[in-house]
């Protein structure tokens, strides 16, 4: 096969005149394809609302107090929020999604939400196993319907009527229908069924089409967008997105300030029954004692021993949180419980160091669960290399706390030594003072601490009134009937595109892969230099069932005219010619046509011509001179006949013909053998011109020697019908069997209006028929055979 590497502008000209309708049909084609695939997709509807998340805390302001509820979250915490499945599962929840209703039609199966013409009412479902199944709705009379389901491998048929309750042991039901007429014109075009769904996994399904993306960090915006086949659907989840991101917000910020009131409650209770205590023990002691006024002597060790007794209580109630810290990490790890322990270590010697490693596990934990929220499991590296972090960093906070109940016990324990020793001082000091000034410390110091918790709960109940959350919706969702997928304007646009790359393509390929040969200037481009080409024979309208002699009866066509300039160049070629052979590559590139013609031309010009047909595997010369073909060249060689038997006037003055005869059963030794020799050589003595149409060379090598033989060689090629690669077959008849000149002439040539095909011939009438016959309009007298018909299927061809 050729392949055509460079430009050429006849090729390519022939290729858009023969295909230029490819790339219309697959445009077309496509176009159809796009309609189709519009038509039964299902489009998908888009519903997008803008949240921003902001506060404010009016306390801050006037009381320079922190409140703990001021989020320190970043933004994409809250994105994987809203991500989240539990949060979009709270929003389904909101939405009346109990049951689902659908249409079915013969390609599509449209969800009927808010638009359906029946609502199906779930009163009550006894049997969860028909959650997820599909149960028909057949209408039966004006207000009679049927129910029908599959359950337990048969099918389940409940009558009923509609806007009534349908009960069975499975469910308890209201098929509520608003028009009559116009459920039954519904149901009569479509299918109509509906479906229990369940909570989580409708919600896994939908989840799908949730997308929330941050638009600015800085103005702290979150487009959050829902896509599905029902716009109302997709407006009322984005809806119920935001109300259950703000409630859940509220619910978070409500549970953390009742805990942290429940606290400081619980610890005012302690102390305000501590200090009725110490009161009433002092009074009943100083009526039993009769002693208001300590002496001055114990004041100073009264206030030592007051001061150690602070250190011992601040050191005791340190101790404590480091306990509450230490089991609460060990009881409870998550983001919630570590960032409530946070204001435990306010206020404390320690509250830097354990603080900030508190942060630390704070912010690891919260990044453990915004990659759970994205999607990561348990098993992704990511979790497992965090979860190390966190274990590596409880394992920190551990031993500082460890470390810290060591120093404080050390502490305490000095403290408490120095306490006794104090006490022991003042052991010579009357019981009875002694004994007051320990109740009256006790006193003072239950004292201190509950005004300090007192002051603690009022402080923060007025930063948790001045605090609120400023979240808020800027762009409500709607219901947006324009879908987002498929588009129609890029998808007919695409496609048609794509169908004209298909048609251009097919004529690139036509292109790259085209292989025939259709005017002179191609066999100038392919043939080797020693061929000459004698000229073009146009082709004319009209089928013919063979060849026939044409330029007798039309001398002044254009046939006959092109035939005399082949006449005249073979003058050219070799002014005494004697003998002529002609060949080709296959059979029906026109030899046997060319040589009748050419034979007769030449009769015509007055010299005597005799034409031989040598083809005796095909022979046709007989059928157009309408001649038997009883006894020919065959039976001469053979010796069957003589030859002057098988010479055979025809209608063309000075024009002999003698026909194949009989098939031989070894044609290519009759051409070579010696007899024919001798025929030729007797022939030439009684004529002028000795004509022979020779079998195919292509196919079988009988006359390629005739060939070589001949004065005047000639190989005929056929436009639109000859193969490029057949000139390799010419180059080889040059190089393998040394042929000395070779000429060429190129058959069937359709008319050009630039007249480019050489030699005078830009001239075409018509298509040809598959026994190379040709009629000019000029011929309109001359008989047609009736096989002759166009091949319309020729353009499917493999070039």
């Amino acid at each position: 096969m050729i392949i055509n590497k460079s430009y050429d502008p006849l090729i390519a000209k022939t290729v858009l005149q023969r295909y230029w309708w490819w790339p219309v049909l697959f445009v077309a084609l496509f176009t159809a394809v796009a309609y189709a695939y519009l038509r039964y997709t299902k489009p998908i509807y888009e519903s997008q609302m803008v949240i921003q998340l902001g506060e404010r805390d009016s306390a801050k302001d006037l009381l320079d107090i922190e409140n703990i509820n001021t989020k320190d979250s970043a933004l994409s915490s809250v994105v994987e929020l809203l991500r989240s499945e539990l949060l979009f599962e709270r929003a389904v929840k909101r939405l009346n999604l109990n049951v689902s209703l659908y249409s079915k039609g013969d390609l599509l199966t449209e969800e009927k939400y808010m638009s359906s013409a029946f609502n199906v009412q779930p009163y009550e479902l006894m049997d969860s196993s028909l959650i997820n199944q599909e149960i028909h709705i057949v209408v039966k009379g004006q207000k009679n319907i049927e129910v029908n389901y599959e359950y337990g491998g048969k099918t389940i048929r409940v009558n009923g009527k509609i806007n009534e309750h349908i009960r069975n042991t499975h469910f308890d039901i209201v098929v509520k229908v608003a028009n009559s007429a116009n459920f039954k014109s519904v149901s009569t075009e479509n299918d109509l069924y509906f479906v229990f769904n369940d909570k989580k996994s409708l919600s896994a399904s939908l989840i799908k089409g949730l997308s929330v993306v941050p638009i600015d960090p800085n103005a702290k915006t979150i487009s959050v967008s829902f896509r599905g086949h029902n716009p109302k659907l997709c407006r009322d989840i984005t809806n119920a997105i935001s109300e259950s991101f703000v409630d859940y917000d509220r619910e978070l910020k409500r549970k953390s300030s009742a805990g942290i009131l429940e606290f400081i409650d619980s610890r005012l209770d302690s102390l305000s029954n501590e200090l009725e205590d110490s009161k009433d023990t002092l009074m009943r002691y100083s009526r039993e004692s009769r002693i208001s006024d300590p002496e001055s002597a114990g004041t100073i060790l009264s206030v030592n021993i007051s001061k150690l007794q602070d250190q011992l209580f601040t050191l005791e109630e340190e101790f404590r949180a480091l306990e509450m810290v230490s089991s609460s990490l060990k009881e409870n790890t998550n983001r919630l419980e570590v960032y409530r322990l946070m204001p435990e270590m306010m206020g404390k010697s320690y509250e830097t160091n354990l603080v900030a490693k508190l942060q630390s596990l704070h912010d690891l934990l919260e990044t453990r669960d915004d990659l759970i929220y994205a999607g990561a499991t348990l098993d992704n590296p990511k979790i497992k290399h965090i979860d190390q972090k966190i274990s590596s960093k409880m394992g920190q906070i551990q031993r500082s706390i460890k470390s810290l109940e060591t120093r404080l016990s050390e502490n305490l324990s000095v403290v408490k030594r120095k306490i006794n020793e104090l006490e022991v001082e003042t052991f010579d000091l009357p019981e009875k003072k002694l004994e007051f000034n320990r109740l009256k410390n006790i006193q003072n110091l239950n004292e201190k601490y509950f005004n300090l918790f007192s002051e603690k709960k009022v402080l923060y109940e007025i930063s948790d009134a001045g605090y609120t959350s400023m979240n808020r919706v800027l762009s409500s969702p709607k219901v947006n009937h324009n879908p987002v997928k498929p588009n129609r304007q890029v998808v007919y646009i695409s496609f048609i595109i794509l169908g004209l790359f298909a048609g251009l393509g097919v004529i690139l390929l036509r292109y790259l892969m085209f292989n025939e040969i259709n005017v002179v200037e191609d066999l100038e481009k392919i043939l080797p230099e020693k061929a000459s080409i004698l000229g073009g024979v146009p082709l004319l309208k009209l089928p013919l069932d063979y060849s026939r002699i044409l330029v007798a009866d039309a001398p002044k066509s254009i046939l006959a005219e092109s035939m005399r300039k082949i006449r005249t160049n073979l003058s050219y070629v070799s002014p005494g010619y004697k003998t002529i052979a002609v060949s080709s590559s296959i059979s029906g590139e026109g030899k046997t046509f060319v040589s009748m013609n050419l034979a007769g031309i030449i009769a015509m010009s007055g010299k005597r011509t005799i034409l031989l047909d040598l083809d005796f595997r095909k022979p046709k010369i007989h059928l157009g001179f309408d001649i038997e073909n009883k006894a020919g060249v065959s039976t001469v060689i053979a010796g069957h006949c003589d030859l002057d038997e098988v010479i055979r006037k025809s209608q063309v003055e000075n024009l002999d013909v003698i026909t194949a005869g009989p098939i031989p059963p070894n044609p290519s030794e009759l051409l070579l053998s010696e007899k024919f020799i001798s025929i030729v050589e007797e022939l030439k003595k009684r004529y002028d011109v000795v004509l022979m149409d020779n079998p195919p060379v292509g196919l079988v090598s009988d006359g390629v020697k005739n060939l070589s033989d001949a004065d005047i060689p000639i190989y005929v090629f056929k436009s639109h019908f000859s193969k490029r690669n057949f000139a390799m077959r010419v180059r080889e008849l040059f190089e393998v069997q040394q042929l000395g000149s070779l000429n060429v002439i190129l058959n069937g040539v359709k008319r050009s209006n630039s007249n480019r095909y050489g030699y005078g011939y830009g001239y075409g009438f018509g298509f040809e028929d598959e026994d190379e016959g040709y009629v000019d309009e000029n011929y309109s007298n001359i008989r047609i055979g009736k096989s002759g018909r166009r091949r319309w299927l020729r353009w499917f061809k493999n070039d």
